[in-house]
């Protein structure tokens, strides 16, 4: 019978002989020193639990040589006492029963240790898969699938690939030309932790010249032991100019397809030389030999795991993506539309959006004031974007004509008054004409009758071009002066008799009001239907089925107009009802409007004096003050220049 070493809670032993009933006391730590031929192990189960890693390690040293038995024993009995004071038929049973009872823990704590090592794994996808659903940027999305991947499985380094597909021109002998979309993979990321990686986006064939191809190609899992010695029955090579530039070397490799739930292959991952330390860094070839271990079987299965999520994610977030880009052209074609119903304020959604937009950036980033505290995320940034695009998309319910009312009368009529005045002259004329013939006849016209006729004709037609001028100027959106009032009203009730012989006035009532206007050029009822492009704006955008992320644009694009003291339109909100987004848009849309140079209606002013008319509105306790003071210092309105 072999020596026979105990393990005991209150010390060693071996013994002497091949006897088991004689020991001597032996020190744990000349544990090396036991000879290979040790036949058993006896461990008190009183210290299994707890040296339970050193006894296990201690096994592993001498392996199925040393097969490990445990035994039990009272606490005041020794174990060398036990196992002397047995007969050698009786330790053998003693032995016996406690390998088999050994082998039963040990079976138990390996099962133990897959269960919980499973439990952690799946724990680890379940997380995974929550960050890769909430990633919404497409860059940070495939670090993190990455990432992730080589994480769990102690992978040094990695690559992605995407399909994608790439316009081609397929020429014929005869001169036709085909048009098609052909798949290729695109080389997108490649991280390394033992190497710099100096990375390039390329594309590589779906064909099985290469290994990221031919995995895509066949939608197969590639486990390779030695990347430089793959299978035979395999076409693809290994590109090795990467470890040639760097020296490094490609030893254990994983390629898994990434495919989405129709089974279609999307991408791949691709991880290179499994680590046996995490935190291990490929130096050298020494270091590369004793830490690199071939991947195994959960590798494969946590990673074509992790790549089916993967996949799920990319598709989802170009869905994203598409959407958003949907939403933009969305936005872009309304503002066109908009912009090609009213050519006279022509860019000014775009600046008002720039302005709004930057003032929120800087309102995000105050560090003192009332806005210290103020945060406003990408979404809630990009959200008032669009609200800011958006904010006159209501006048597609406005009259056209008023829309676009440049002066105070419309085009038709000013040519229409224009028309008139012309008759009012040939009238004048030919009663002259008449008067004279008349005269002329009855052969009793003086010389000097015929004179005071043709002058009294001059004044009436110089009155008349006076009237017209007087029509003319007035009609323009500048102030006017208040003799002007005076002398419209008393064109307005000079007559005149048509080719009906009946009186007509040289103003209608309607030309008149419009004409009398003392600034601007919208009457009270065209100012109304003007102003009625803010409710239009919230009835139509809230008609839109818009996304969570962007459902409160109805509701920001429709106070643009109001101010805080409540004398604002249409709804004549105070300060409670009016959002500090929607506060920054009333100050951008107010400064284009005094400092935009294509509105016919009137002139543009000066930086300065725009500036100047906002500070004004403020102390008057209509705009926001702390936003018009971030907006002065940081230069907001400089965003608002058309280059």
């Amino acid at each position: 019978m072999c020596p026979i070493f105990v393990w005991a809670k209150d010390s060693e032993w071996l013994s002497e002989r091949r006897y088991p009933e004689i020991y001597r006391r032996f020190s744990i730590d000349r544990i090396d020193e036991l000879p290979k031929t040790l036949g058993v192990l006896v461990v008190d189960d009183a210290i299994y639990s707890e040296r339970r890693s050193e006894i296990e390690a201690w096994v592993g040293r001498f392996g199925a040589v040393a097969p490990p038995i445990l035994t039990e024993t009272a606490e005041d009995e020794h174990v060398a006492d036990v196992i002397g004071a047995a007969g050698e038929k009786e330790l053998r049973r003693k032995l016996r029963n406690a390998a088999r009872d050994l082998e039963a823990r040990l079976e138990l704590d390996a099962s133990e240790k897959a269960a919980e090592k499973t439990r952690a794994q799946l724990e680890e996808l379940h997380a995974i898969g929550i960050a890769l659903s909430a990633e919404k940027d497409h860059e940070r999305l495939l670090n993190l699938i990455l990432s992730k991947a080589r994480v769990i499985t102690s992978a040094d380094a990695g690559a992605l690939f995407l399909v994608s597909g790439i316009d081609e021109t397929l020429a014929h002998p005869d001169g036709r030309e085909d048009h098609i979309r052909a798949r290729w993979l695109k080389f997108l990321l490649a991280q390394n932790d033992s190497r710099e990686v100096r990375f390039e986006e390329s594309f590589l064939p779906i064909n099985s010249d290469s290994i990221a191809g031919y995995v895509a190609e066949r939608g197969e899992t590639l486990n390779l032991a030695d990347a430089y010695a793959p299978p035979a029955d395999k076409p693809f090579v290994i590109n090795r100019s990467f470890d040639e530039a760097t020296g490094y070397r490609t030893v254990s490799m994983l390629v898994v397809p990434m495919q989405n739930q129709e089974g279609e292959c999307i991408g791949v991952l691709q991880l290179l030389n499994k680590k046996r330390h995490r935190d291990a860094v490929l130096e050298t070839p020494e270091s590369i030999a004793r830490e690199v271990l071939p991947f195994d079987g959960d590798d494969e299965r946590l990673v074509r795991s992790l790549a089916s999520q993967a996949a799920v994610s990319v598709e989802n977030n170009d869905l994203y993506r598409q959407r958003e880009h949907l939403f933009e052209r969305f936005v872009l074609a309304a503002v066109k539309a908009i912009e090609s119903r009213d050519q006279t304020t022509e860019g000014h959604s775009h600046r008002v959006a720039r302005m709004t937009k930057e003032l929120a950036i800087i309102a995000t980033r105050a560090e003192t004031g009332l806005y210290a505290a103020f945060q406003m995320s990408e979404e809630q940034i990009r959200e008032l974007n669009y609200a800011a695009l958006l904010h006159d998309f209501g006048k597609v319910g406005v009259n056209e004509k008023v829309l676009r009312k440049g002066k105070k009368l419309y085009h038709g009529q000013l040519a229409a008054l224009r028309q008139r005045f012309k008759t009012i002259k040939r009238t004048y004329e030919a009663q002259y004409l008449r008067k004279m013939l008349d005269r002329l006849l009855r052969e009793d016209a003086t010389p000097e009758q015929i004179l005071q006729m043709k002058e009294e004709l001059a004044r009436r037609l110089a009155e008349v071009d006076a009237a017209r001028q007087t029509v003319e100027t007035a009609n323009e959106p500048s102030v006017l002066e208040s003799y002007a009032f005076t002398e419209l009203e008393k064109i307005a009730r000079l007559t005149y008799e048509d080719e009906d012989e009946s009186e007509r006035t040289y103003l209608a009532p309607e030309e008149l009001t419009a004409l009398s206007l003392p600034r601007g050029t919208l009457t009270s009822e065209e100012r109304k239907e003007i102003e009625s492009h803010v409710k239009h704006t919230y009835e139509f955008l809230s008609t839109i089925p818009w996304t969570r992320d962007l459902r409160a644009i109805p509701l920001l694009a429709r106070s643009h107009h109001e101010k805080l003291d409540g004398s604002g339109y249409p709804y004549s909100f105070k300060a409670a009802d009016i959002p500090p987004q929607t506060r920054m848009m009333t100050i951008s849309d107010i400064y284009d409007a005094l400092t935009a140079k294509d509105r016919p209606y009137k002139p543009a002013v000066k930086t300065e004096l725009a500036i100047g008319i906002l500070e004004s509105e403020a102390d008057a306790g209509k705009l926001d003050r702390d936003l018009l003071d971030l907006f002065i210092e940081a230069r907001v309105f400089q965003h608002g220049i058309v280059n």
